[in-house]
């Protein structure tokens, strides 16, 4: 079949399978850019705040966005096919499989934590008004980097390193 999007739209044909070979070999890049993208928007807001408004910020405002990449990092420790494969007794051990969902649950916890703090972050700033620049550049940043996890961990590739370039 064909990578044409309109032919999805006036035959309704999907070939899912192929979609889903394409995403996994574009979405590490996407996600990778959308990671970086996400600190930009912080360290852009920082420097902003400090040279051009000369102002200085608490490095408190940088923790939801450390957390957020610490919860990243933790998100895709445990892949997809570690957890669809899990009912299989010889290979797995007694209780991984609730040890692969209480982290993976673990670090969602803390992703979604660190978009809070990032809010708080936002608040404090927007009430004080002071640092609103960081405090849109925490969110964003937050934000941005909850999307990149979500989409590295849902189409990555355990089938090698180099998998998605050949």
């Amino acid at each position: 079949m064909n990578w044409n999007l309109a032919h999805w739209f006036v035959y309704g044909e999907v070939d899912w399978d192929q979609l889903e070979s394409r995403l996994r070999g574009v979405c590490p890049f996407l996600s990778g850019a959308i990671f970086g993208a996400g600190w930009w928007c912080l360290i852009d807001a920082l420097v902003y705040s400090k040279v051009v408004l000369n102002e200085t910020y608490p490095f408190t405002y940088n923790l939801p966005g450390i957390i957020a990449t610490v919860a990243l990092i933790m998100m895709n420790l445990v892949s997809r096919d570690d957890l669809a494969n899990m009912g299989d007794s010889y290979s797995s051990d007694e209780g991984s499989e609730g040890r692969a969902k209480l982290w993976l649950f673990l670090s969602y916890c803390i992703a979604f934590g660190a978009v809070a703090g990032s809010v708080a972050v936002l608040v404090t700033c927007v009430q004080h008004h002071e640092h609103v620049g960081v405090g849109v550049g925490a969110l964003l940043q937050c934000g941005l980097i909850l999307l990149s996890g979500l989409l590295l961990w849902a189409f990555r590739s355990d089938d090698g390193g180099y998998a998605a370039i050949h």
